[in-house]
């Protein structure tokens, strides 16, 4: 399958190419519960390429629009707000030529495009899709896992979203909303020419990691070589599922918290090897077939769009079993 894009219009222009030379000349803009956790620890061991520390920085919605969190729950960590503080996650930068971030929350929002190409010029841009069913429960299910989604039925709480879009909750909780693509494709496309943009899909990235990986590092412009030695199988990270027992359940609500003081404490491996208990204490959540069908028929006209701009078949994503 194509994840090159081409032949899209768009801009094309080359007056704003690195403005900055000493900030991110690639960005992985999402999508949420797509991967880009394990996209993120897979580039970062590359040694010609620089990424944030923090996976999330958030900055190009806090500074600009502000990141909304009216719903319940614990928010992220969001204190990268000015472009001082974007500036010193990149103070490190030595012989790296790859300088990136990587944050699902510039995803979404209709002006965030913009407000990477004003400030970084025409950068590369990094997508990851993911069969918008399956994405979109498990963003409801990490909802439910830290505590932050209320509702205990997935179709109930998609039906809630316009009123909590109007309450100003954020798009955390736009389960369905973050599953129409062809309308985040279209605007990075405009904004960055398609030549620019890179999309993955999630299933070929699982399936055919090597040469995913190999796409990307080709598209950022560091040698892909490495890749052949990251094709072992891959640990899952950020797993979304249901807890076995009540200290589990503790934790997991209580998880951005205890992980930001974790990350004053205690050194990664350390952390990942706790995550990695925790996350074994989770049992897998399954998409229900009326689920499926329901989500699915929403979205039929975006998919359709997305085979067009992309030239996919996501005809699998179509099914509305599975």
């Amino acid at each position: 399958m194509l994840t090159t894009l081409s032949g899209v219009g768009g801009r094309t222009e080359n007056s704003g190419l690195n403005i900055m030379p000493s900030l991110p000349n690639f960005i992985c803009v999402g999508a949420p519960k797509t991967g880009t956790t394990a996209l993120y620890e897979d580039i970062a061991a590359h040694a010609d390429v620089f990424v944030t520390k923090v996976k999330e920085t958030h900055f190009f919605r806090l500074a600009f629009d502000g990141l909304p969190w009216n719903g319940p729950g614990t928010p992220p960590p969001m204190q990268v707000d000015s472009l001082e503080k974007y500036k010193a996650l990149f103070a490190d930068i030595k012989t790296e030529k790859a300088i990136g971030e990587v944050c699902p929350s510039y995803f979404s929002d209709a002006r965030t495009p913009g407000h990477i190409y004003n400030t970084l010029g025409s950068i590369k841009i990094i997508i990851m899709l993911r069969d918008p069913a399956e994405r979109a429960f498990s963003q409801f299910l990490h909802a439910r896992l830290i505590g932050c989604e209320p509702e205990p039925s997935f179709l109930k709480a998609v039906a809630l979203e316009p009123e909590r879009h109007a309450a100003q909750w954020g798009e955390f909780w736009s389960y369905l909303g973050q599953s129409y693509y062809a309308p985040v494709l279209e605007r990075y496309f405009s904004t960055f020419g398609s030549e620019n943009v890179l999309v993955l899909r999630h299933e070929r990235f699982v399936r055919e990691r090597k040469k995913s990986l190999q796409d990307i590092y080709n598209f950022i412009g560091v040698s892909p070589d490495i890749a052949q030695q990251q094709c072992a199988p891959k640990r899952q990270v950020n797993i979304s599922g249901v807890p076995t027992n009540r200290t589990a359940a503790f934790a997991f609500r209580h998880i951005e918290k205890m992980g930001t003081i974790a990350r004053f404490l205690f050194p990664t491996p350390i952390r990942r090897k706790v995550r990695s208990i925790m996350d074994r204490s989770l049992t897998k959540a399954t998409l229900t077939q009326e689920e499926r069908r329901y989500i699915i028929s929403r979205l039929s006209n975006d998919l359709t769009q997305v085979e067009k701009l992309t030239g996919w078949d996501v005809s699998d994503w179509k099914a509305p079993y599975q």
